[in-house]
């Protein structure tokens, strides 16, 4: 299932997009309290530096245009959607995805999201400004993401190449991350869980 979902997005986006349409539908009425998880959950973090927000419409501006500053070798593993602002307002209209933000005062320094399936399934991607590598953020969006979808009884998974170390390290510090199948072009589909289990 997951490698057609994989095939529909990259070869047929018109499919794709009536497939998320009804799914953000189907997503609302099965999952109707997922925001107010995540929510529950980012009040909970108490980071020294940085400060984790759910993403809203007065972010889309400069959301895209902290996507759009990445350098382009930075994105070899990171192309999930388009980061124009029209892109960015309908997936935060969708009941399809959580979109979460970090910053650093007023600044944007990472960004991550669970693009969420009616079927019970969330999918978690990720992005950490150059500038702040280094300092926990991404293990700390693999922690949250899982902890949201565990809360949700959604089950969260993750597509990664094998040849991106750094992100594999930080799913693996995060999150309690098993490989579940070996997917085209050496990715991996990966199963997250939280490491500790807040029920």
């Amino acid at each position: 299932m997951t490698g057609l979902l994989v095939k529909i997005k990259h070869n047929c986006p018109a499919v794709w997009r009536m497939v998320e349409y009804i799914n953000g539908k189907l997503m609302h009425l099965r999952y109707p309290t997922i925001t107010e998880k995540a929510l529950e959950t980012l009040s909970e973090v108490n980071h020294p530096k940085f400060t984790w927000s759910i993403v809203e419409h007065t972010d889309i501006q400069s959301l895209s245009e902290f996507l759009t500053s990445i350098p382009s070798e930075k994105l070899k593993y990171f192309n999930p959607h388009p980061f124009d602002v029209d892109t960015l307002s309908s997936m935060l209209s969708s009941h399809s995805f959580l979109m979460i933000k970090v910053t650093h005062g007023d600044r944007i320094v990472g960004y991550h999201f669970l693009r969420c399936f009616f079927i019970g399934k969330a999918f978690h991607g990720l992005i950490v400004d150059d500038n702040f590598g280094g300092q926990g953020i991404g293990t700390e969006m693999w922690r949250i993401a899982s902890e949201i979808s565990h809360k949700c009884g959604v089950r969260m998974l993750a597509t990664i190449s094998e040849n991106n170390i750094p992100s594999l390290s930080s799913c693996r510090k995060g999150c309690h991350a098993i490989v579940t199948e070996h997917l085209p072009d050496g990715y991996l589909l990966i199963n997250c869980t939280p490491h500790i289990i807040n029920r």
